[in-house]
C-alpha cells in the first residue's frame, strides 16, 4: 500500500529513477559524440590514402596508370592492427591497380574528388571504406580504399568504458547527495513529530510554527486541532463545573425534600411535600436541559454543515402554539404578530426551535398573572430577519441589558424559577447562525423586548 511507504522511499523511487535515465541520457549522447568524431578522424585518415594514391596516376596514352613498387604497395596496406585495401578502376579499362574484388559503392561520388564513405565487407570481414573520384579525359577514375575495424572497435570499447566509469561514480555520489538532502528536507517533520511525542496528553499549546514554507500549512493545521480540541476540553470541564453547581443545590433540596414526604405521615404536609419534590424535579430536569443544550451548542464550529433553508415564520408560529398551554396555566396571553408570509432563513431547525422556545419560556417564567407576551418575525433588506419575544412587563433596566446574556445570570429580586442560562442559550444559538441578540425596549413603551438580527 501506499500508504505504508515512507516519504523517504516514496521521494527516493521518483527521484531516482528519472536521475539514472538522464545519466543515462547524458552518457549514450557524450558516447555518440566521441564515437562520431572519432569515426571522422578514421574516416579523414582514409580519404588522405585515397587522395595520395590519386596523386600518382599517371595517364599514359590517354590512358590511366599507377605504378608503384611492391615495396610501396606494402607500406600503403601495412598497420598494425588493420588490414588496408584499395583498388584504381577506370570506368573504361576496369582495374588499374588493387584488388579487383573490392566492393564497389552503391552510388558513384557525385563530385569530383569527394569524399563517398560507405560500410561494406571484403574477404569475410567487416571494412570501412571511401571513394573518390578523379577528373580525366574521356574517361572517369575512381580510387577506392578500405580498412577493418579492429581500431575503431577497439577504440570504441576504450570510449564506452571511459563514459561507464565516470558516469557509475556520478551516479552513486548523486545518489548519496540526494539520500542526504532527503534526510535533511524531511528533518523539519521529524522536529515536529518529536515535539508533539514529548507533549504529555494534556498539553494542547500550539506547536512552533517555523521551518520551511512547505512544513508550516502542516503545523498551522496541527495548532488549529490543538485550538479546537483545547476548546473542546475547556468546553466539557465548563460543563462538569455548571453541572455539579447547579445542580448539587436542586438535588440536595429534591433530597431533603423526600426525605421529609417519607417520615411526614399527615396527609396534607405529605402532598405538599410531595409537591415540592415534583417542583424540585422540573427545576433539576429543566437545568439539566439547559446544560446539555449548552454542552452541544460549545463545539458547534461545523453546525453550518448541517443548514437547511428554514421558514423563519413559520418555525416561530409553531413554537408560540407549542407553548400557549403554559402560559395559559400561569395566566399570560400569548401570541404571534409577526409576518405571515414565508421567510426564509439558512439555518438548523433544532437549534433555531430551541431559541425561539427559550425565548418563549423565559418571558413565561418571569412574567406575572395578566402581562401579554408577543413573538414576532420580520423580514428586512437584503435577505436579512429579525425575530422577537417581548412583554408588557416590569422590564430590564439598562444596566442589566447586557449581563443577562452571560451563564446564570439572574436580574436582582427576580420571581422566575429560572436558572440564568436561557438567555445565554440564545446568543450562542445566535452567533451560530451568523446573528446578534440583544434587549430593546417593548413598542408598548414598557416591558422589554428581547430581538434577534439575522444579518
Amino acid at each position: 500500500m501506499l500508504g505504508s511507504v515512507s516519504i523517504r522511499t516514496q521521494l527516493l523511487r521518483r527521484l531516482t529513477l528519472p536521475l539514472l535515465v538522464l545519466l543515462t541520457l547524458g552518457g549514450l549522447v557524450s558516447y555518440g559524440l566521441a564515437l562520431h568524431f572519432s569515426q571522422r578522424a578514421y574516416d579523414a585518415g582514409l580519404y588522405d590514402a585515397a587522395r595520395s594514391l590519386a596523386q600518382q596516376i599517371r595517364f599514359v596514352s590517354g590512358r590511366a596508370t599507377l605504378d608503384l613498387p611492391r615495396a610501396a604497395i606494402e607500406m600503403f596496406e601495412w598497420d598494425v592492427l588493420d588490414h588496408t585495401y584499395f583498388a584504381v578502376l577506370s570506368a573504361k579499362h576496369g582495374l588499374v591497380l588493387g584488388h579487383p574484388e573490392f566492393p564497389r559503392p552503391v552510388a558513384a561520388p557525385a563530385e569530383m574528388l569527394a569524399p563517398a564513405y560507405y560500410d561494406a565487407t571484403f574477404q569475410g570481414r567487416p571494412i570501412r571504406s571511401v571513394a573518390v573520384r578523379l577528373p580525366a579525359q574521356d574517361d572517369s577514375i575512381t580510387v577506392l580504399v578500405g580498412e577493418t575495424l579492429v581500431k575503431r572497435t577497439a577504440l570504441t570499447r576504450e570510449i564506452l568504458l571511459a563514459m561507464i566509469l565516470p558516469e557509475l561514480f556520478l551516479a552513486f555520489a548523486a545518489l548519496l547527495l540526494l539520500v542526504r538532502s532527503i534526510r535533511a528536507g524531511l528533518e523539519p517533520l521529524h522536529a515536529v513529530a518529536q515535539q508533539i511525542e514529548r507533549r504529555s496528553p494534556g498539553d494542547l499549546e500550539p506547536i512552533a510554527d517555523a521551518g520551511p514554507t512547505e512544513v508550516r500549512p502542516l503545523t498551522r493545521a496541527l495548532n488549529e486541532l490543538l485550538r479546537v480540541l483545547s476548546a473542546a476540553q475547556a468546553s466539557q470541564q465548563r460543563f462538569i463545573a455548571n453541572a455539579a453547581h447547579q445542580l448539587r443545590s436542586p438535588l440536595a433540596a429534591l433530597q431533603v425534600q423526600a426525605e421529609r414526604a417519607l417520615r411526614d405521615s399527615n396527609p396534607a404536609s405529605h402532598a405538599r411535600a410531595l409537591e415540592r419534590v415534583a417542583a424540585g424535579t422540573r427545576r433539576v430536569a429543566h437545568v439539566s436541559r439547559q446544560l446539555l443544550t449548552l454542552a452541544r451548542l460549545e463545539p458547534e464550529a461545523n453546525a453550518a454543515a448541517r443548514f437547511v433553508t428554514v421558514d423563519l415564520a413559520a418555525l416561530a408560529r409553531e413554537a408560540t402554539a407549542q407553548w400557549v398551554p403554559q402560559a395559559l396555566e400561569r395566566g399570560l396571553d400569548l401570541g404571534y404578530a409577526g409576518e405571515q408570509g414565508a421567510v426564509p432563513r439558512q439555518g438548523d431547525p433544532a437549534l433555531l426551535q430551541e431559541l425561539v422556545s427559550n425565548l418563549i419560556d423565559n418571558a413565561i417564567r418571569y412574567g406575572m398573572p395578566g402581562n401579554s407576551v408577543t413573538v414576532g418575525v420580520e423580514s428586512g433588506p437584503d435577505r436579512s430577519a429579525r425575530l422577537y419575544v417581548e412583554d408588557d412587563g416590569p422590564g430590564i433596566a439598562a444596566e442589566f441589558r447586557q449581563t443577562v446574556f452571560d451563564r446564570f445570570v439572574r436580574l436582582p429580586d427576580s420571581h422566575g424559577e429560572g436558572c440564568g442560562l436561557g438567555l445565554a442559550i440564545v446568543r450562542e444559538i445566535a452567533h451560530l447562525h451568523g446573528g446578534e441578540a440583544h434587549i430593546e425596549t417593548s413598542a408598548a413603551g414598557r416591558g422589554a423586548r428581547v430581538a434577534v438580527h439575522f444579518g
